[in-house]
């Protein structure tokens, strides 16, 4: 409107002051003027896929509107959720802004217990209930179903639900995520009815929670897996299910067993074959059943998590992986084994072969200042029968046993005083202000420095003085020690 007014204006010079005001106003407003709006369309949406919310977007301003309408990139991801009505109508409008190519698909349990629970179960589906669900299954099929990569569902009936749409097609989503409010399903578990679905060929990543799964059948017709996670309230797993899935899925990444029901030691078993898993990354157990043999020869030669927590034979597991010699630490970067009962020995040599190391995490029955006084100890002073023959490593030139870590918790340690924490913390403190701290891994172009300790909890230890807590603030940027709980304030 200033250009305008000035073109109106002309150069007639009795309206010099007000030209003079409105090239001003011109000038502030092009100082005032929001910069994003003059990125390119292209960063634009590099933002706005970002943000994954098309619809918002497009009402804070036209230029935005404009962008995001006309653009079927950014309405990739696709939430359905109650009442069925409003879901179809987004379903609707969903498929012709992305032009039928959804990417991730969700169904939320307002939408799913609703429409897609089980034909056969005790609650029947109203027949309008029935129709509804007959239109948005119709409608999913209107898109284009090769293109959707992640499907996660919740309160669905898998078999059914898969079936209506991928059963006439090789193809199907790499990511699927299935779970219940509750791990109470009627009809027989997952795994029983799924094994004639095509699409579980090309599925990769699978989690599942909440959900009881027929074990045996799963080896079966799930093979290619990079990534499983099973996480359920009950019954109790027992690892000897989970190993028959690893010896279907050798390409497997990353698994997650995780259970809230206490685990037992189950009768012994005779000992396993060899299995190695040349491709997991991440090993993480939560309450699983093992037995005194379900993780011998087992081999991780590429573990870098490994993350232990309420087992009732921890001890044998990380016995097994220090003394099995195709299980390499040298790429190990978080150890974590949470009410755990394991042997200092076997700790410190799972240490001791593990450089790489930056986060440890330690709850249970062990001796805590041991273990932190052979994190501040020389690495040239650690004994070397810690070393076992077995792992064919080579570190005589680290300065320190884990040089890379950043994040110790030993919260939880009965026993932990105060002078071992805080050796740890000075020595590396000044390792990683000397020369004294350089080191050179194995496939590294330049040296290093050792790292000091970041984050520090010891949180529920009670021999820690507090005299000397302003100290440990002064030196670790993240630090805690709370010496009770809420739980425990509340007892006392």
């Amino acid at each position: 409107m200033s250009e305008v007014a000035l073109q109106f204006l002309g150069d007639d010079a009795r309206h010099e002051e007000r030209r003079r005001e409105l090239a001003a106003l011109r000038v502030l407003l092009a100082r005032t003027r929001c910069p994003i709006e003059k990125l390119p369309v292209e960063l634009l949406l590099m933002v706005f896929d970002l943000v994954c919310k098309p619809v918002m977007l497009a009402q804070v301003c036209r230029l935005w509107r404009q962008v995001a309408l006309s653009h079927p990139t950014l309405w990739h991801s696709l939430v359905l959720v109650g009442p069925p009505k409003k879901a179809l109508r987004k379903l609707q409008e969903w498929r012709i802004r992305s032009q039928g190519l959804v990417e991730e698909l969700t169904i939320r349990t307002s939408l799913g217990y609703n429409l897609f629970k089980p034909l056969d179960s005790p609650e029947m589906l109203h027949p309008d209930d029935l129709a509804m669900r007959d239109k948005i299954l119709a409608e999913l099929c209107h898109l284009d179903l090769a293109y959707v990569k992640t499907c996660h569902l919740e309160n669905v009936d898998i078999a059914s639900f898969l079936n209506a749409l991928w059963s006439n097609m090789a193809s199907g989503p790499e990511t699927l995520s299935v779970s219940q409010a509750y791990p109470i399903r009627h009809g027989p578990p997952l795994g029983t009815n799924e094994s004639d679905i095509p699409s579980w060929t090309n599925v990769r990543v699978l989690a599942i929670k909440n959900m009881q799964c027929h074990w045996p059948a799963f080896t079966v017709f799930v093979h290619g897996l990079t990534s499983f996670e099973y996480k359920i309230l009950y019954p109790t797993i027992h690892f000897e299910d989970i190993r028959a899935l690893l010896q279907a899925n050798r390409t497997l990444e990353k698994l997650v067993i995780e259970t809230k029901m206490l685990a037992s030691i189950p009768q012994n078993i005779d000992t396993p074959e060899t299995l190695i898993m040349p491709h997991l990354r991440h090993f993480e157990l939560s309450n699983v059943s093992l037995s005194c043999h379900c993780t011998q020869n087992l081999s991780l030669p590429m573990l870098q998590v490994l993350r232990l927590s309420g087992l009732p034979a921890s001890a044998k597991v990380l016995e097994d992986f220090v003394d099995d010699p195709g299980t390499s630490f040298a790429e190990l970067t978080e150890l974590t084994m949470k009410k755990c009962t394991f042997q200092t020995p076997y700790l410190t040599s799972a240490l001791f072969c593990s450089p790489r190391l930056e986060v440890l995490q330690l709850s249970g029955d062990f001796d805590a200042n041991a273990i932190a006084d052979s994190l501040s100890t020389l690495y040239s002073a650690l004994p070397p029968v810690l070393a076992p023959a077995s792992k064919g490593l080579v570190l005589a030139g680290l300065p320190v046993l884990c040089p890379s870590l950043g994040e110790l918790d030993l919260s939880g340690s009965s026993n932990l005083t105060t002078g071992p924490v805080m050796r740890v913390v000075k020595q590396r403190l000044n390792l990683a202000a000397s020369e004294e701290g350089r080191y050179r891994l194995p496939g590294q172009d330049s040296d290093q420095h050792v790292s000091s300790i970041q984050t520090l909890k010891v949180d529920q230890c009670q021999h820690i003085e507090a005299e000397v807590l302003p100290w440990f603030r002064k030196n670790v940027p993240m630090f805690s020690c709370q010496y009770f709980t809420g739980w425990d304030r509340r007892a006392r």
